[in-house]
C-alpha cells in the first residue's frame, strides 16, 4: 500500500464531500420531486402511527404485500416483516425534521448517499494514496445506474443506511489491523468505532451481519502472523451477531423467511442454480450495468444461455486474472470479500436491483485495486486508467439518466391511478369495498394513496385483475355486463398472467393461473371462471359478485388504454336499479 508523505486530509476530505455532493444532486436531484412511490406509502403511514420503543420501530418494518395493501385473489396473503429498527428510526428523524414531507426523505436519501461516497473514498485513498483519481472512481459508483433506483426511492434508504455504517465499521478496522497502513498508535477506540457502527449496521438490514467474515478474509491473506491479536475485536464482532440473532429472533419469531417467489428456500430442489445464476447475474449488473430487472431479468437471461454464462465466464476470468496480478494487495482482498460477502445473504431473495448497492462497494474497490496506477507504473498505464474511467463515466451517466426516467414513469402511472380513484370522494365512504380491473402492478399501493388523497380510512382495494403490462393496458380492453351482478374482463392481442407475472403466480402456486381455473375459483366476495385462455395466456375472465358494483359501499374501477381507474359503478348496467 501506498504511505506517501502527510497531506492536507482535512481539505482534500472538505473537497471530495463537496465533489461527491454536487454530483449526485446532478445525477439523482430529480428525484426531490417524486413524492411517494410504491413501498414509501406504507413505510410512510407505518412510521407516523409507531412510537419510538424498539417494538414500535420492529412492527414499522414490515411490507404487507397481499391481503393488507391489496387483496389479491391469485396470490397468497403474504407479509414481509424485518428486523431494521436502526435505519427505520433515522428514516422517523428524517420525515420529523422535514414536517412529514415526502421531500425530506429524498433529501435524507440524497445526503446519505453523499455519506456513503465520501466514506469510500476514505477508505480508496488511504488504500491508494492516490486521493484525486479515487475521486472519480468512487464517482463510478456515485452515478452507477443500477444505483438510481436505491437512490431515488426512499424504501430503498435502508440500503444507503447499512451501507454508511459498514464502510465507517471497515475504515476504523483498517486502522485497527493495519491493512493499507500502519495500524494506529492507540487501537482501542477504533475498536470502539467498529464495534459500534458494527451494532448500527445490524439494526439496518440482514447482509450486514456478514461483516466478520469480510474482516477475516482479509485477515487471513494478509495479516496472519498477528491474527490471535486481533481475537477480541472477533470476539466483540461474535458477541455482536449472536446478540443480534438472538434478538431478531425474540421480535419476530425465527428467520420469518417469506415464501417462494420472494425467497428461495434452501429445501427446494433448484437453490443451487438459482443461486449461482443469480451471482452470475449480479456481476454482470455490478461489472457491466447490465440492468437487474425484477421478476423478468433473470429468466430473460436464462433463455439466452450462451450470452449469459459467457459473460459471465469471462467476467470471472478476467476478474481472477486481475487478482492474481494484484495478490499481494490488501485492497483487492477487500473488495472481494466485500462484494462475496454482502451478496451473499440476498442471492435467495427474488431480484432486485436495490441488492447491487452495497455490494457495490466491493466492486469499487476492485475497480481502484486494477486501474489506480501505482506510483512505479510506466507513463502509458498512468494515462490508460484515467482515459477508462472517464469513458466509463460517459456511459454511467447517459445510463444512470434514462434509469432515471424510467422510475420517474413508474411513478406517474402510480399517481394518476390514485388521482382517478381519489377524483369522486363524495362517493367513496371509510370501509368502502374499491374492486380495480386491470390495476398496474406499479399502483400495488394505490390504497394508502386513496386513503392519502382523500381522508377516507379503512377502505379495502380488490384487484381483479392485473393490467397485461407492467404500466397498464397498451393493447384493446372490453368491459362486458352479463348482468346486475356479472361482468366479463377482455383484452386483446395482450394477455392477463403471461410472461414474469405468469411465472410470479406459477411460481407462488406451483402451477399456471390457466390451471388453478379449470375450476371456478372463490373469494369472499366473488367468484372467478376462466373464459377464453391458449398458450400466451388469458384473454378473458368472468367474475361473479355477491353484491354489484354501486350497491352498499362497493365500487368498481376500470383500467384501459384511455383511462387508469375509471369509476364504473357511476354508470350501472340495465337491471340494476332493481337490486
Amino acid at each position: 500500500m501506498n504511505t506517501d508523505a502527510p497531506r492536507q486530509v482535512p481539505r482534500d476530505a472538505l473537497a471530495a464531500a463537496f465533489f461527491f455532493g454536487l454530483l449526485i444532486l446532478v445525477s439523482h436531484g430529480r428525484s426531490l420531486d417524486y413524492g411517494l412511490f410504491l413501498d414509501d406509502l406504507a413505510h410512510y403511514e407505518q412510521l407516523r402511527a409507531a412510537d419510538w420503543s424498539l417494538r414500535g420501530l420492529v412492527d414499522a418494518c414490515r411490507l404487507e404485500l397481499v391481503g393488507g395493501a391489496v387483496e389479491l385473489w391469485w396470490l397468497p396473503e403474504t407479509t414481509l416483516r424485518f428486523f431494521r429498527p436502526v435505519a427505520f428510526g433515522l428514516m422517523k428523524v428524517a420525515y420529523l425534521l422535514g414536517g412529514w414531507s415526502p421531500v425530506a426523505g429524498h433529501v435524507a436519501s440524497l445526503l446519505w448517499h453523499t455519506v456513503v461516497c465520501w466514506l469510500l473514498w476514505c477508505l480508496l485513498a488511504r488504500c491508494t494514496g492516490r486521493d484525486r483519481l479515487s475521486w472519480f472512481v468512487v464517482a463510478l459508483f456515485a452515478i452507477h445506474p443500477a444505483h438510481v433506483g436505491t437512490v431515488q426511492w426512499i424504501a430503498s434508504q435502508t440500503e444507503l443506511i447499512v451501507t454508511a455504517f459498514l464502510l465507517a465499521a471497515l475504515l476504523a478496522m483498517d486502522r485497527v489491523r493495519g491493512w493499507s497502513r500502519p495500524p494506529a498508535a492507540r487501537r482501542w477506540p477504533w475498536v470502539l468505532v467498529a464495534l459500534v457502527c458494527y451494532a448500527l449496521a445490524l439494526g439496518c438490514r440482514e447482509n450486514a451481519i456478514l461483516l466478520p467474515g469480510v474482516v477475516l478474509a482479509v485477515d487471513l491473506l494478509h495479516r496472519r502472523a498477528t491474527l490471535l491479536r486481533a481475537w477480541p475485536v472477533y470476539l466483540g464482532l461474535g458477541a455482536l451477531a449472536a446478540g443480534y440473532l438472538v434478538l431478531r429472533d425474540s421480535y419476530l419469531g425465527g428467520l420469518s423467511l417469506p415464501p417462494r417467489p420472494y425467497v428461495v428456500a434452501p429445501s427446494e430442489p433448484d437453490f443451487i442454480a438459482y443461486v449461482f445464476d443469480k451471482f452470475c447475474y449480479y456481476l454482470l449488473g455490478e461489472f457491466l450495468a447490465v440492468p437487474c430487472v425484477p421478476i423478468g431479468g433473470l429468466p430473460y437471461l436464462r433463455a439466452h444461455p450462451l450470452a449469459f454464462y459467457g459473460a459471465a465466464a469471462g467476467l470471472v476470468l478476467l476478474l481472477a486474472w486481475g487478482g492474481w496480478r494484484r495478490r499481494g494487495q490488501p485492497l483487492f482482498t477487500l473488495g472481494a470479500a466485500s462484494l462475496l460477502g454482502f451478496v451473499a445473504p440476498v442471492l435467495p431473495a427474488f431480484e432486485s436491483p436495490h441488492h447491487l448497492y452495497l455490494p457495490g462497494i466491493g466492486a469499487i474497490l476492485i475497480i481502484g485495486s486494477l486501474l489506480i496506477p501505482r506510483p512505479e507504473s510506466g507513463r502509458l498505464r498512468r494515462g490508460v486508467a484515467p482515459l477508462v474511467i472517464g469513458l466509463t463515466l460517459v456511459v454511467f451517466v447517459t445510463l444512470t439518466h434514462f434509469s432515471g426516467l424510467a422510475i420517474e414513469a413508474a411513478g406517474r402511472v402510480e399517481d394518476r391511478v390514485i388521482a382517478e380513484m381519489a377524483a369522486h370522494p363524495e362517493r367513496i365512504e371509510d370501509g368502502d369495498t374499491l374492486l380495480v380491473a386491470n390495476l398496474p402492478l406499479i399502483a400495488h399501493y394505490a390504497r394508502l394513496g386513496v386513503e392519502q388523497a382523500t381522508g377516507r380510512r379503512n377502505l379495502r382495494v380488490v384487484a381483479l385483475t392485473w393490467s397485461p403490462s407492467l404500466l397498464g393496458v397498451r393493447g384493446g380492453a372490453e368491459l362486458e355486463w352479463v348482468d346486475p351482478r356479472t361482468i366479463i374482463c377482455r383484452v386483446e392481442p395482450e394477455r392477463y398472467f403471461a410472461g414474469p407475472v405468469g411465472r410470479l403466480v406459477a411460481e407462488a402456486h406451483g402451477r399456471g393461473l390457466p390451471d388453478l381455473l379449470a375450476q371456478p375459483w372463490r373469494t369472499a366476495d366473488f367468484t372467478v371462471e376462466l373464459v377464453e385462455a391458449d398458450a400466451d395466456g388469458i384473454a378473458a375472465l368472468r367474475f361473479r359478485f355477491d353484491q354489484p358494483p354501486g350497491r352498499s359501499g362497493v365500487h368498481l374501477f376500470w383500467g384501459s388504454r384511455t383511462r387508469w381507474a375509471a369509476p364504473i359503478d357511476v354508470l350501472l348496467p340495465p337491471g340494476a336499479e332493481g337490486e
